[in-house]
């Protein structure tokens, strides 16, 4: 896949199954390696980092790149790993040099910017692309929510598609801050237009309910895995119950977009889950659509289903 005039992020390889990821972002690459190891195991650690270098300096030379950062995935994702404290992801890269100001991508003409030296984020889920390409031809005029906001890649998108408003909530600091980079760099510097909350979604959304806030478009893109304040969030038990309390804050005849990304739940199972939170909420669904993965995720891991309620 060629770099695009208006998209130079995207994914060159796609292999879960064989535990090998390579992903561009402008002139530096990422490359990801799923192994089966112990990420409290020094050894372990250290003999998975050596692998991925000695293919990171052969990917690295194929390509002429600027440079290869490595970011190795434990395979029992079930468990809440700190892989930079690990060792798994070395803050420099392991091939070539390191940037040396900070990384700008474009996707399609929205400017996101991304580190490739700070655990396993970049800052930027490239398989969400056509979504927020689609948020971005959609939002212009509605009101829009976005949930488990990250660097908000998705209010930006929709803030540049011409939203009325946006509101996103993450927990963590760190992506709220770049998050408002990500504003800026596309000249929407408006923050009561454009506001971000770090907090607790699961603690955020009944609350807005209460004092009524209503919101045309709420996306739903909760990790896998979490723990905020002691409280353990898991997408495959929990996902009903978080798409009924977003559907207090839906406006009528608005539209929420689902996403997962979690290897046990496969599209049959993520609409059951739908399913059962549209019951708890005794919402109407107009209509359901699967929403297709970018033509560079063939793995299919992340699901997308677009839902239109009365």
């Amino acid at each position: 896949m060629a770099a695009l005039a208006d998209t130079n992020a995207y994914r060159l390889l796609d292999d879960e199954a064989g535990g090998l990821t390579l992903d561009r972002y402008a002139t530096d690459w990422v490359l990801s390696l799923l192994v089966a190891v112990d990420p409290r195991d020094a050894r372990q650690a250290a003999a998975a980092v050596q692998l991925g270098t000695r293919v990171a300096a052969h990917l690295g030379e194929r390509l002429q790149a600027r440079s290869v950062f490595l970011k190795v995935r434990p395979r029992q994702a079930n468990t809440l790993v700190d892989a930079k404290l690990a060792g798994l992801t070395p803050p420099r890269p392991v091939f070539g040099q390191a940037p040396t100001t900070p990384l700008t991508i474009r996707e399609n003409a929205v400017q996101f910017g991304v580190r490739l030296d700070d655990g396993l984020g970049t800052g930027l889920y490239l398989d969400q692309r056509d979504n927020r390409r689609w948020l971005r031809d959609n939002a212009r005029g509605l009101r829009v929510l976005n949930t488990f906001a990250y660097t908000c890649g998705f209010s930006v998108a929709a803030a540049v598609g011409g939203a009325r408003l946006t509101v996103s909530i993450d927990a963590a600091q760190a992506a709220l801050t770049q998050a408002r980079a990500n504003f800026a760099l596309n000249g929407l510097d408006d923050a009561k237009q454009h506001d971000l909350i770090r907090g607790d979604v699961l603690a955020w959304l009944p609350k807005m309910a209460r004092r009524g806030d209503q919101f045309d478009i709420v996306v739903l893109d909760p990790p896998s895995y979490a723990q905020v304040d002691g409280v353990r969030f898991q997408a495959a038990r929990d996902y009903p119950q978080l798409l009924a309390t977003a559907l207090a804050v839906l406006a009528p005849g608005g539209r929420v977009l689902a996403c997962i990304n979690h290897a046990g739940v496969d599209a049959r199972r993520f609409d059951q889950l739908l399913s059962d939170g549209v019951r708890l909420a005794r919402r109407t669904v107009r209509s359901a659509r699967a929403m297709p993965q970018p033509v560079d995720f063939p793995a299919g891991r992340m699901k997308a289903v677009l839902l239109e309620f009365a």
